[in-house]
């Protein structure tokens, strides 16, 4: 499933249960605090549980910009979505280096697979999440939508809790 937003020129998708923010245009400070309101209501209203922002396209981060990237991961993970910073270019590296700017608590990757792949423990498959949000309030077990390849085995099951029910009788 993929859903796209945009409201800043700046396309989100979400891929693998994951919210993807690929940032193509050099980005004014402005544009970028609606970019990071922008991700975090997504990760609000659509409850994925990871965002990766991806920086290919970025030339020129100065301290302002890359510390508004460090600070919407962090803003993220209090929403419960794990974060991971990608496309970094080689020559930026060193120049957030030198600003001194620690991504101890954010992980980063150097492509959108890697990404991915760096987010795939923290990202529950859309089954699971369907179960649990199809279910209700009660504590009772979801539904399922589909039929187990186990099907051959519910008519033997139905059989125990048949003759259970005539045993207590």
């Amino acid at each position: 499933m993929q859903e796209e937003f945009a409201q800043t020129g700046v396309t989100m998708h979400i891929v693998h249960g994951c919210l993807v923010v690929p940032i193509q245009i050099e980005i004014s400070d402005e544009a970028m605090l609606e970019i990071q309101t922008e991700i975090l209501e997504n990760v609000s209203q659509t409850g994925v549980q990871g965002v990766i922002i991806d920086l290919a396209g970025v030339d020129i981060l100065d301290s302002f910009l890359a510390q508004a990237f460090l600070d919407t991961g962090r803003m993220a993970s209090l929403l419960g979505a794990s974060t991971v910073i990608v496309g970094i270019k080689p020559e930026l590296v060193s120049a957030l280096i030198d600003l001194g700017l620690e991504f101890k608590d954010i992980l980063t990757a150097i492509t959108l697979e890697q990404g991915f792949q760096k987010l795939r423990p923290f990202i529950k498959p859309e089954e699971e999440t369907a179960k649990e949000t199809s279910g209700d309030f009660e504590g009772e077990p979801a539904e399922r939508e589909q039929p187990d390849d186990d099907a051959a085995d519910e008519p033997e099951e139905e059989s125990q809790e048949e003759s259970l029910v005539e045993d207590e009788a």
